[in-house]
């Protein structure tokens, strides 16, 4: 990750090129942000959690994302990513608690593969054979830990096997989703909003299993 203060930095401009000019943030703010640097919360877990601040304010009536002047707004909604990816960001959000990687790992493989003989759909067979494939061959101590970006670029893959009239019917919905907000965004963030809306709507549209939802299943 770097140093304390690149994690700061990082955090501090993602919230603020979502909430617009004109914001600065406050001590405690800095505090909350630390506090998760401390964790070992992986920036990407912290920035999935303000985004959904932000979908959920500007869902809210009476409210629009206009309304989220500080990370402390965010703070609950950082705090509920932070448990639904607990299992799989191989961090330790009790310091206490641990996570068995290796035994992770092999769960979701197992469930991947049942997926995969199970699926009917060639489409949906062929991503779970992608899911699998990346994540064996992430060679390093935590392969749960990159579990987002294994994700992501399986995805990836399934959206561009759609033809060309459907992907443009997904990219519209997702530009309807972020609405005006990207008049106060910067490029790197609306490219993470719209990769984020997409691999939504793809899940729900094709009744795609994540790599968190299969954990999370085999918590239960």
């Amino acid at each position: 990750m770097g140093n304390n203060s690149d994690y700061i930095k990082e955090v501090e401009k993602y919230f603020l090129s979502l909430a617009g000019k004109g914001i600065m943030l406050s001590s405690m703010d800095y505090s909350l942000i630390t506090e998760w640097k401390n964790k070992e919360i992986p920036k990407e877990v912290v920035f999935k959690g303000i985004n959904r601040a932000f979908q959920q304010y500007k869902s809210a009536e009476g409210q629009n994302e206009s309304s989220l002047r500080n990370i402390k707004q965010c703070a609950k909604y950082v705090e509920q990513s932070i448990i639904e990816y607990s299992p799989v960001i191989g961090k330790k959000v009790d310091k206490t608690q641990t996570t068995d990687s290796g035994n992770t790992v092999s769960s979701i493989v197992e469930s991947l593969n049942q997926y995969i003989n199970n699926e009917k759909s060639q489409r949906n067979k062929k991503y779970y054979l992608d899911l699998k494939q990346n994540l064996l061959s992430v060679s390093n101590d935590n392969p749960l830990s990159r579990i987002s970006k294994i994700e992501e670029g399986s995805l990836d893959k399934f959206f561009m096997s759609l033809d060309y009239n459907t992907r443009e019917e997904i990219l519209e919905e997702t530009r309807e989703k972020l609405g005006s907000r990207a008049r106060h965004m910067t490029d790197a963030a609306i490219e993470e909003s719209i990769i984020s809306f997409r691999n939504e709507i793809l899940a729900g549209k094709y009744d795609l299993k994540s790599l968190l939802s299969i954990v999370e299943d085999k918590y239960e």
